[in-house]
């Protein structure tokens, strides 16, 4: 079973600097995915100017990641440490408090543009701790590239939760196939572009989950960009 969320079902939400895309909305009980899918409880599309900080709160159980598409991002975690992501930087942070992130003057997008998920919590009680790692656009052309997993294969994120993460940058035409384990779903995230899912055509910002199938199955329409959540 697919089920599609458009782009424009997403909540928008602007604060000063800050533009973010809320694919669940948590605060609409009419939205189907208020809850998240599975153990993907948030995946937020995110733009900020640059010479600009926001802060990234969490409740110390959930795990994040962070991909950051376009700019450059200063990240400040508590104790005091700091971590520089640039363009195919993904992060994987649990149990911190507060994140700030600052946009450089100088980033050389006008700002910065990411994506941020969050897995819910299976257990709790593990230190704090983050992961960073960069995965180009060339090492992510043509395949789908395993970027958090829980075992940490591939040179992958390591992963709590029993979630695997991939990332693909598609040339017009390329054909993908994922396929599910027994008992699994997936939520397909189009990043930018055009890909057709069995009879749907998706685009960028649209997203849909995956119940009861045994294999993910799309082709890209148009130089396009994914994300894709393998999830228990």
């Amino acid at each position: 079973m697919i089920k599609v969320q458009r782009s424009a079902e997403r909540r928008y939400v602007r604060s000063g600097p800050q533009e973010m895309w809320m694919t669940f909305d948590q605060g609409n009980d009419a939205d189907p995915f208020q809850r998240g899918f599975r153990a993907l409880d948030r995946l937020n599309e995110v733009k900020v100017r640059p010479g600009t900080e926001f802060k990234l709160q969490s409740d110390g159980d959930h795990e994040s990641v962070t991909y950051v598409r376009e700019g450059r991002l200063a990240v400040r975690h508590k104790p005091r440490r700091d971590e520089f992501l640039g363009p195919g930087s993904y992060q994987r942070a649990n149990s911190h408090r507060r994140m700030i992130t600052g946009v450089p003057d100088q980033s050389p997008f006008q700002g910065a543009h990411l994506f941020v998920s969050s897995l819910s919590p299976h257990r709790n009680g593990e230190k704090s701790s983050s992961e960073l790692k960069h995965y180009s656009f060339s090492d992510r052309r043509g395949n789908l590239r395993l970027i958090a997993s829980p075992d940490g294969s591939e040179a992958s994120l390591h992963l709590r939760e029993d979630v695997r993460i991939y990332s693909s940058v598609l040339y017009p035409g390329r054909h993908m196939v994922h396929e599910l384990n027994s008992g699994r779903g997936a939520w397909l995230h189009v990043v930018q572009g055009s890909v057709r899912l069995v009879d749907q055509s998706l685009g960028t910002g649209d997203g849909a989950s995956l119940e009861d199938e045994s294999a993910l199955s799309f082709t890209a329409q148009e130089a396009s960009e994914i994300l894709l959540f393998d999830l228990a």
